[in-house]
């Protein structure tokens, strides 16, 4: 981890994951399914009867606790700051839009809301990756897994995936079209939106 430009690098990362979680916010009030962490999180919401953003911190600290005994050097700024920053940032984005919007939404409105979500998660994800401080605790599983076995990342990001989303549900998590988008489109739209992302965060961490 880099230690030059660290409070303008910290000022980015927060900032990326609160854009995040005002995606994911999107997504789970469109009620079409979320990314498959998130599938898990609302799982576990549902069972220990805690909002989306308080189940998301809780999954955030189990993780980074199991992760200190395996390893804790792979523990950085992002990690603890994921914590918070995407789950409750969620929340009060699904308040905004309870609050402002009545009635119950088409099906073309919902499809659209969750396209327009993945959009600002790819946002959000491209600016906290460019403050290069290391990724959040769910992030960290497949890379553990996968340096500590020696198993390709993509295949252990996979099953994690599909393990997420099989358990999240299982615990009441929703799964849905918004759950298959967020799979497929959540990378090509981080691919796409980074040089026009990194153009402002560049000039905010003095990066050249």
């Amino acid at each position: 981890m880099k230690k030059d430009h660290l409070l303008q690098r910290i000022i980015v990362a927060i900032a990326g994951l609160m854009i995040s979680g005002i995606g994911v916010g999107i997504f789970l009030y469109s009620q079409l399914g979320v990314d498959p962490a998130s599938v898990l999180e609302m799982g576990l919401g549902n069972v220990f009867k805690i909002s989306y953003g308080t189940a998301s911190a809780l999954t955030n600290v189990i993780i980074l606790v199991i992760v200190f005994f395996v390893d804790k050097a792979y523990i950085n700024i992002s990690s603890l700051l994921a914590i918070f920053g995407i789950g409750y940032t969620a929340d009060l984005m699904r308040f905004i839009l309870d609050s402002v919007i009545t009635g119950e939404l088409h099906l073309v409105v919902r499809i659209i809301m969750i396209l327009i979500g993945c959009i600002i998660m790819g946002i959000g994800i491209a600016t906290y990756i460019r403050a290069d401080l290391g990724v959040g605790a769910i992030d960290l599983v497949s890379e553990i897994i996968s340096n500590k076995a020696k198993f390709p990342y993509r295949i252990v990001r996979i099953v994690g995936d599909v393990s997420f989303v099989v358990v999240g549900y299982l615990l009441g998590g929703k799964v849905g079209i918004g759950t298959v988008v967020a799979a497929f489109l959540t990378g090509p739209v981080v691919q796409f939106v980074r040089p026009h992302v990194y153009k402002v965060t560049d000039k905010i961490i003095g990066k050249k």
